[in-house]
């Protein structure tokens, strides 16, 4: 069976198989992680071997499982250490390399050439024995210089295009949504065939962009979607969505809630029921509403939070049980990204709903935002609530995410203090990611043949 099959069943089995969070301690790991940096890889080059990059989150329940089950494990941390260099990155904090590397989920593993160039990747967590067998084929086949499937690794060229027409953009545009459309899945509803989730930025330019019989499909599945998310990845008790469902029939969610997916949520909710009234999904975006305002918003500092652990066993429990319980671990930081992406849904949220409550912390959200630009030299990516304090180096992605919020607030409340703020972004941008010869905005973090 070769590695990638392998690790198919693997991850299958150990998903099944696994319930329980821990506390997630990098640093107490037997494996002997590098915490990551810009210039981690490259300084470890001279020791000449292939690389093992772990991208894990401090919400991420499967996280938690893969270090207690597989890394904990004497012959799994023995072989990283005496053949791999291995390197811990937290995918929240050092989020220019998670799109660096195109990760798509937590736990995330790239394993990389002793050259640096990426021998393979994936998502997912396997089992000790499985992994065991995983790192010996990698260390393996790299020492062979073969691919992960045994084969020679080949070069591979791409030479984009100079320009773009914008009958090409039209085109473009509208091959999207077709393509959209014919993703459906009309029996399970919600996109592929694969696991399901609700995708608010995407529906929600389908709702806006897609004409005629396009649009009422549009409607019609997006519509149906949403029930399906209700019935089976929403928390009826609490309020607030889980992150998404593994199974093609919305089976097996995970857990975690996230303040800016919830807060797309409830916008789109409130779209549909624009064109499709539904009394159900007003009542989930209240519902909703109340459990971002009351779970992750956090009052001493005036601030949306940004995301609240798993627990398998707990939301299985009535609303009384729960009483007697703790609620899944909220994560005391505010990731700038993540607080912005919240923002902007809440402020067209503000449009659909007379919640005073709402609108204030809204507001003391984009207070304590803009404080953090006006009052420094730089933005930082996030606030540590129990250190009070900012740290992090932002990213070209956090700087367009909070003009847009930003100018958006300005317009909307009609204070100077964010446009003010704003426009100080600007300034950062184009001093610090604008790149002239290329006349593009260029972010250092990723890859630069990207830009290419």
């Amino acid at each position: 069976m070769n590695l990638l099959k392998q690790l198919c069943l693997c991850l299958a089995i150990f998903y099944l198989f696994n319930g329980s969070p821990f506390a997630f301690e990098h640093g107490d790991s037997n494996v002997h992680f590098h915490v990551y940096n810009r210039n981690i890889i490259q300084e470890n080059r001279k020791q000449k071997k292939p690389y093992f990059l772990l991208f894990a989150a401090e919400w991420c329940h499967w996280c938690h499982i893969f270090a207690e089950k597989t890394l904990a494990h004497k012959k799994v941390y023995s072989y990283l250490n005496k053949n791999f260099v291995n390197i811990f990155i937290d995918a929240d904090i050092h989020s220019g390399a998670y799109k660096k590397f195109k990760a798509n989920g937590v736990p995330y593993i790239v394993f990389l050439n002793p050259d640096t160039s990426v021998f393979y990747q994936y998502s997912g967590a396997l089992y000790a024995e499985p992994f065991l067998e995983v790192i010996q084929d990698v260390s393996q086949n790299i020492k062979k210089g073969l691919t992960v499937d045994g084969d020679e690794i080949l070069p591979f060229e791409y030479t984009p295009p100079t320009k773009l027409k914008k009958s090409s953009i039209d085109k473009l545009r509208n091959t999207y949504i077709k393509d959209l459309l014919d993703n459906f899945d009309l029996e399970e509803y919600g996109l592929g065939k694969r696991e399901k989730s609700i995708l608010p930025e995407t529906f929600l330019y389908l709702l806006k962009s897609a004409k005629g019989e396009d649009r009422q499909d549009a409607v019609l599945w997006i519509s149906e979607t949403l029930k399906k998310a209700i019935e089976k990845i929403y928390d009826p008790v609490e309020g607030g969505f889980f992150r998404f469902a593994e199974k093609i029939d919305w089976d097996i969610p995970h857990y975690e809630k996230m303040a800016d997916l919830n807060a797309g949520i409830v916008l789109l909710l409130y779209k549909v029921d624009e064109v499709k009234t539904n009394q159900l999904f007003k009542q989930v975006a209240a519902q909703t509403i109340g459990y971002l305002s009351n779970t992750l918003y956090d009052k001493e500092t005036g601030s949306f939070l940004s995301f609240q652990q798993a627990d398998t066993s707990y939301y299985y429990l009535n609303v009384n049980r729960r009483k007697n319980v703790d609620q899944p671990l909220v994560i005391k930081k505010i990731f700038t990204d993540h607080l912005a992406i919240t923002l902007n849904y809440l402020l067209d949220v503000l449009s659909y709903t007379g919640n005073k409550s709402l609108k204030n912390k809204v507001i003391r959200s984009l207070d304590f935002i803009s404080g953090m630009i006006l009052k420094n030299k730089e933005i930082f990516h996030y606030y540590s609530i129990p250190e009070k304090q900012w740290s992090g180096k932002s990213g070209l992605q956090d700087h367009v995410l909070l003009v847009k919020l930003l100018q958006r607030a300005a317009a909307k409340f009609k204070h100077e203090r964010y446009q003010k703020a704003a426009s100080k972004i600007i300034h950062f941008s184009r001093s610090k990611y604008y790149n002239e010869q290329k006349q593009i905005f260029v972010d250092p973090e990723l890859d630069a043949k990207d830009y290419e």
